[in-house]
């Protein structure tokens, strides 16, 4: 009776396994701008079923935020002549939105399996870079650049895909 009952708890923790992993088709390489997230992950974010998802694929807009925060050293020459040169922290959050197209699978008539995600398509509030003015018109120019290494969010429609 016991090896029953332990094949049974076994049995039990691997469905669950399987089934939390079968939401879980969401892969994005953020330098590449490519990606796949599976419907059932979309479905979840947005609280929708199937029928409504297949009514609106054509219409979800993802993105990708990151806040990526830079160590940036700026110089400037005073009146006097005399040179400056400090580092701050910088934080600059920005926010790309990507290409995306559906995923049929074509064993099934107008069923889809996900989204695959093809690049990035637009960018706001790009990255620091050497050569830029230090935010907020201070004059500073920027000398180097360093970003601290940062995690981004994958977003379906504004709402973030987990």
């Amino acid at each position: 009776m016991k090896k029953v009952l332990t094949g049974l708890a076994a049995g039990a923790l691997a469905m669950g396994i399987f089934a939390s992993s079968s939401l879980a088709a969401v892969t994005y390489d953020s330098s590449a701008g490519t990606g796949f997230v599976g419907k059932g992950d979309v479905q979840q974010a947005l609280g929708w079923n199937n029928a409504e998802l297949q009514k609106q694929a054509k219409n979800l807009v993802f993105t990708y935020e990151t806040v990526n925060t830079y160590a940036v050293t700026v110089t400037w020459t005073t009146g006097e002549g005399t040179r400056g040169e400090k580092v701050h922290n910088v934080t600059n959050q920005n926010t790309v939105t990507l290409s995306s197209g559906v995923t049929y699978d074509p064993r099934k008539s107008n069923q889809f399996t996900g989204f695959n995600i093809t690049g990035i398509d637009k960018t706001e509030n790009g990255e620091l870079q050497v050569g830029d003015e230090y935010p907020g018109n201070s004059g500073h120019i920027i000398t180097n650049v360093e970003k601290i290494p940062s995690t981004g969010t994958l977003y379906v429609n504004g709402v973030p895909l987990q």
